[in-house]
């Protein structure tokens, strides 16, 4: 079977999330501790409609990155949105994704894709299979993990909570656009 190609794909940001998680790993027992995440413990939570669990917190990397697991239901995925702090790499592990930047580029994400969102671009993306997706999510630098633990702590669901949603965003440097799907 032919492995899937890297799609927009920025080789640095890609190893450097590789080697900061990598860095993380290798940390001492006395520094590990104090990352939360890094003990395979943390707690799975729900925000935008998608299953998440931090594996690699901000504060374990010195702000250089996060890294969080995220389960999507067949149809699932977020509101079209563009980052101001962070670019995005997405690990894509099971099911199929479809993303869409700037509302004009479909990309395919089948298991085993990478693919880059970078700050300030209009970005949105579906679980396009009929099975669960997952994938991990790398932010660069990190940090917006706690915004989605935020989402999740307020019980906010998106579309009924998404003027809450639309203003703790915003606190994050995440605003959002109409659908970009198509």
């Amino acid at each position: 079977m032919k492995a899937p190609a890297l799609r927009n794909l920025d080789r640095r940001s890609v190893l450097g999330a590789l080697a900061a998680s990598a860095s993380v790993f290798m940390m001492p027992p006395s520094l590990a501790k104090e990352a939360h995440a890094m003990d395979g413990e943390s707690p799975w939570f729900s925000a935008f409609g998608l299953r998440m669990k931090v594996e690699v917190t901000t504060a374990s990397t010195g702000g250089t990155m996060s890294a969080t697991r995220v389960i999507s239901q067949p149809g699932g995925g977020p509101p079209a949105h563009v980052h101001t702090h962070e670019d995005e790499v997405f690990l894509i592990l099971r099911g199929h994704y479809r993303f869409w930047q700037k509302g004009e580029r479909a990309i395919e994400a089948p298991a085993g894709t990478l693919v880059q969102q970078h700050k300030g671009m209009v970005h949105q993306y579906r679980n396009v299979s009929d099975v669960e997706g997952e994938h991990i999510l790398f932010c660069l630098p990190g940090g917006l993990e706690e915004l989605f633990i935020a989402v999740a702590n307020e019980g906010l669901a998106v579309p009924r909570d998404m003027k809450r949603v639309v203003d703790l965003s915003a606190q994050y440097g995440v605003t959002y656009q109409s659908s970009i799907d198509k």
